[in-house]
């Protein structure tokens, strides 16, 4: 009954926080959408071909010129051509995905010229615009000259360049752009991204922050790469490499920007290249978050090997359609893109949703969901383009790998800390060995003393029976004192300080240790032989606190040093308290205490506190006027306390 409770309060949780992140993260793509986009900006569009900018130079802002531009299909003209006679229409920029203008039968390849008159101050001034990239080589003439040509538009010479280029030029009153472009066999023909005009410095501005953060991300996945291929040697966890797979297939993916900001390249191979890095990235996805949430189905391994092949496929898809006399395939390519982009974004928050460890479900449920949102606003809101950052799946992407990159994080710090606990351990535990050896070769020492004792008993006897019969009185007493004195050397016995044995070693080692080092060791304890805490637990307890206690007075160095262990069971209590002198700083934050030796908290202090909530108890430390106290107390049975 219980757990049928518990998973149904695990399932609406799932589910609010799925509805939850599905909300904010349609209005967070939303806010993306009006406030960072290239077409909803607040300064003036172009109507008609025509694009009035207003004001002084100085105030003159960046113009996205993302609307309304004269677009002439299959010709590539210049300016000394009369365009009156040449058929036009108006368009956005992206509006379509080729030259075909949404004719699916038309042909999306060829040439085309788009043009925009931008009327500016009567005053002449420098001013900028900057061309993303092109596909694939155009003309640019400003008032009828010909000012930059990238790549050779010429169809009978054609060569083809994209690169993203910034351009000055001087002039006044008004500026006539045209850009002559012509494309045979690259995914997007003509201007998909829309260019940007204004005063040079603003412009360079506005170019160079994307610049920026591009370039920050690869180095910051560059970096996490590095990091992750480390630490799979460091712990073989598969977990590691398959999310330097993710960082490598998002670097393959993010460097295509920068490499068309500082070269003039080809579109193939490089832009199959980015396309199929893309496509990698989701089964890679998908294969962490299984290994991370551990479901191990055998449909896993057959969906990510369709996904992987699918992405291959769209790849040589997109390879083959380039130059067809058609838009058919590349609409297909399109379709096929999205349907892949849903399965994932599917398979996703499905394997996160029925994951229900919700301590890592919740947030691997929220980052799935906010990708899944990317790839709808992606479809409900098209005509995005970026002002900063990237589009809608890049930056639910971006957050879904931060999910997976925070999971393993946690994942890594939490083997960590087992491993520094588990060395710890271990060498507590030899230790503890050590102190037993001691322990039982001191008791093993003084019982064959005693056998020997025993052994000579009858020589003694029988020499004083021979005093005795001759009457050597003063010869006698002699040798009885003589004998007294080295029996009493012999046959001492080791003190004992507490019943339990193993606590008992524990003592003898370490007040062995300070008493070599001239340290007062106080001591008063009482311990059950035994009680419902084990002996390692115990031992755990007051070997920590010993050891930290012998640690503190050691770098100390005083003489009014010291260190005082009192155990007592009281009222049903095991008592524990134990004090050292200390001198410098101790470390702490709150009621936790920072080791000196190692960066983090202090295992010992933490351990004591884990062994004593183990039996309900609890451990409690403070430093006060140069000492040291910990106080632990733990309930005990009856049977435990009466002993």
């Amino acid at each position: 009954m219980k757990e049928n409770k518990a998973n149904k309060k695990n399932r609406k949780l799932l589910w609010g926080t799925a509805v939850i992140a599905l909300t904010l993260s349609l209005m967070f793509f939303y806010v993306l959408y009006c406030s960072n986009n290239k077409y909803t900006t607040k300064e003036e569009k172009a109507i008609h071909g025509l694009l009035y900018a207003d004001g002084s130079y100085e105030d003159l802002p960046v113009y996205y010129l993302s609307r309304e531009w004269e677009y002439y299909p299959d010709v590539l003209l210049t300016p000394k051509d009369d365009l009156e006679t040449y058929y036009f229409r108006y368009i956005s920029i992206g509006e379509y995905g080729g030259m075909e203008l949404d004719d699916r039968e038309g042909n999306p390849y060829g040439s085309g010229t788009y043009r925009l008159r931008i009327m500016l101050p009567s005053e002449e001034h420098t001013y900028g615009l900057y061309l993303p990239e092109i596909y694939s080589a155009y003309n640019l003439y400003v008032d009828g000259n010909l000012i930059e040509q990238v790549g050779n538009p010429d169809p009978d010479h054609y060569v083809e360049r994209i690169q993203h280029r910034m351009f000055t030029f001087k002039a006044h009153t008004c500026v006539d752009i045209m850009i002559a472009v012509t494309d045979k066999d690259s995914a997007s023909p003509g201007i998909q991204y829309v260019p940007f005009f204004g005063n040079p410095v603003k412009v360079n501005m506005v170019r160079g922050i994307p610049v920026f953060i591009n370039s920050s991300v690869f180095t910051l996945v560059l970096l996490v790469l590095i990091f992750s291929i480390w630490a799979f040697f460091r712990t073989r966890s598969r977990a590691n490499i398959l999310f330097s797979g993710v960082c490598i297939c998002v670097l393959g993916y993010t460097c295509y920007p920068l490499l068309h900001t500082y070269a003039a390249l080809r579109v193939q191979p490089w832009f199959s290249l980015e396309m199929l890095f893309y496509f990698l990235m989701f089964p890679a996805m998908l294969l962490l978050e299984y290994e991370i949430t551990g479901q191990k189905y055998k449909w896993i391994g057959w969906t990510t090997l369709f996904m992987t092949a699918a992405g291959i496929g769209i790849t040589i898809a997109g390879i083959f359609a380039g130059g067809m006399e058609t838009a058919a395939l590349s609409y297909g390519i399109s379709w096929m893109t999205d349907g892949l982009k849903w399965f994932t974004a599917l398979c996703l928050v499905g394997t996160a949703f029925f994951y229900t460890e919700s301590r890592d479900g919740i947030p691997l449920l929220a980052g799935t969901v906010v990708y899944a949102v990317s790839l709808a606003a992606d479809r409900i809101w098209p005509l995005y383009d970026p002002v900063i950052g990237g589009w809608f799946p890049e930056w639910g992407g971006t957050i879904l790998a931060g999910v997976f990159g925070m999971l393993l994080w946690k994942e890594l710090t939490d083997g960590y800390r087992m491993r520094l606990i588990y060395e710890e351990q271990s060498r507590q535990m030899e230790v503890r060995l050590l102190m037993q050896k001691e322990h039982y070769e001191k008791l093993t020492g003084a019982l064959e003393e005693a056998s020997r004792t025993r052994h000579d008993m009858r020589q003694y006897i029988r020499t004083a029976s021979m005093l005795l019969e001759q009457e050597h009185y003063d010869e006698l007493k002699d040798y009885f004192h003589r004998f007294a004195k080295e029996s009493n050397e012999k046959m001492q016995a080791p003190v004992c300080y507490s019943k339990n044995l193993a606590v008992d070693a524990l003592l003898h080692y370490y007040g062995s240790q300070l008493e070599q080092m001239g340290i007062r060791f106080m001591r008063s304890v009482e311990v059950p032989k035994e009680m419902k805490i084990t002996d390692l637990d115990i031992c755990r307890i007051f070997g920590n606190l010993l050891e930290n206690a012998a640690r503190a007075v050691e770098t100390e160095g005083k003489k009014e040093s010291y260190v005082k262990c009192i155990c007592k069971v009281r009222m049903g209590k095991l008592l524990i308290n134990i004090e050292n002198t200390y001198s410098g700083e101790v470390r702490r934050k709150g009621d936790v205490f920072y080791s000196t030796t190692h960066n983090g908290q202090g295992i010992g202090t933490a351990s004591v506190s884990k062994a004593a909530e183990k039996y309900g108890g609890y451990a409690d430390f403070s430093a006060e006027d140069g000492i040291f106290r910990a106080n632990v107390f733990i309930p005990l049975d009856e049977t435990d306390a009466g002993e």
